[in-house]
């Protein structure tokens, strides 16, 4: 195999598929990066947790309505709900 040549068992797809991942901080910009990368990029992934707590005066529930009306939350709506 050359250089240029990219192992598909190696691939951040393959090693999420059938995989659950925890996620904490998964609210904050970098976490959101990382689930809808995650949700695009490996459609095998059998879930996705994520560990939230109350914060700014915003309920966990109210944390995570936020997150699904962001303009990439079309991904978790088509995926998950």
């Amino acid at each position: 195999m050359d250089k240029m040549t990219v192992d598909p068992s190696k691939s951040i797809p393959a090693f999420y598929a059938g995989q659950s991942i925890l996620l904490t901080g998964g609210t904050g910009f970098l976490g959101k990066v990382f689930i809808e990368k995650v949700l695009r990029s490996c459609p095998d992934v059998r879930e996705i947790f994520l560990l939230m707590r109350p914060k700014k005066g915003l309920s966990i529930k109210e944390r995570l309505s936020k997150i699904l009306n962001l303009p990439v939350s079309w991904i978790y709506k088509k995926k998950f709900l």
